[in-house]
């Protein structure tokens, strides 16, 4: 067949094709694909001439292939197949899937929500594949071209083209080691202001400046910081250049464990460093409004990201 014959081809005619191989008779092929049996007649026409064979021959039986439609049957049904699964939307089955997600969040937002959902995952989903990642400039770019399927942090700004879920609230508390000279006392800001400060500076740093290089298609509000919400003997933390910076939370409880310094954390992983015995607690005098939690996928997400969105709000809701 010519070239530019195919290129002007009907691909329904080849359903019609394959229909006439398998059933033998315009009268079931029609009934098959919902046309009436002059429908099927005139797309066999059509396909005899662009094909320049006659395909099918009248026999004793019903309709017989040529050489030529015969030869070409196998190719074609197996085409339309490939098409038909490319076009089609595939059901997710959790148990047998073998996806890989890829999700970016903060080491904060790891250690405090991902156990339950990986543990959900090896129960519910035992193929799956989970990659995660750090918050980093090409974020947004990469939820954009779906080599991201959620992004887990602060946000203060999502672009309409993607969907935002509200996931937990955190607070900020004061933490010293728990053997610290201090720990003997009253713990307060007077004492706390007396103490070296270590400063967490925001781990979603790169993420905004992606958000900033993007247009404020993505903002997000630094949070693993704690900086900008809150103070210390009336003076705010945002303003306040300690002697030591650190890039993260985690980073943080290292150092406040093997040294005098003191430093404002999320409350949630200060508690799981407090049941180990290694810290201790300060609240703060002033507790400002909690610091909102959430997941941005892209709006209108197929069923498996949705379905990992599930798990993941599901385990928020316990925290």
């Amino acid at each position: 067949m010519p070239d530019t014959h195919f290129r002007n081809l009907d691909l329904n005619l080849l359903r019609v094709f394959v229909a006439l191989l398998e059933e033998e008779s315009a009268t079931r092929a029609g009934a098959r694909l919902g046309l009436t049996q002059s429908a099927v007649s005139h797309a066999l026409g059509r396909l005899r001439a662009s094909l320049g064979d006659e395909l099918f021959l009248r026999g004793p039986t019903g309709l017989r292939a040529t050489p030529r439609a015969a030869e070409m049957g196998p190719a074609i049904r197996a085409a339309l197949k490939l098409l038909e699964s490319a076009v089609t939307t595939p059901r997710f089955d959790p148990a047998t899937t073998q996806r890989t997600f890829h999700i970016s969040a903060s080491a904060y937002a790891c250690s405090v929500l991902m156990p339950g959902v990986v543990q959900r995952l090896l129960s519910e989903a035992p193929g799956v594949k989970l990659r995660m990642r750090g918050p980093d400039a090409s974020l947004v770019d990469d939820l954009d071209r779906g080599r991201l399927d959620m992004v887990i942090g602060g946000f203060d700004y999502v672009a309409a083209r993607f969907a935002y879920a509200p996931l937990f609230m955190e607070t900020g508390v004061w933490v010293i080691r728990a053997d610290h000279p201090a720990a003997n006392g009253e713990l307060d800001d007077a004492v706390l202001a007396r103490l070296p400060r270590l400063i967490v500076a925001s781990g979603d740093a790169a993420m905004e400046g992606a958000a900033r290089m993007g247009g404020r298609d993505l903002g997000l509000r630094t949070i693993t910081s704690w900086g900008d919400d809150y103070d210390l003997g009336g003076v705010s933390l945002r303003d306040f250049q300690g002697p030591v910076t650190v890039p993260d939370a985690y980073s943080a409880l290292i150092i406040v464990g093997q040294t005098d310094m003191a430093a404002l954390l999320p409350r949630r992983l200060a508690m799981l460093a407090q049941q180990r015995g290694r810290l201790v607690l300060i609240e703060p005098s002033r507790e400002p409004e909690p610091a909102s939690f959430g997941a941005v996928i892209r709006a209108g997400e197929s069923q498996p990201v949705n379905w990992l969105l599930g798990i993941v709000r599901d385990e928020a809701a316990k925290l």
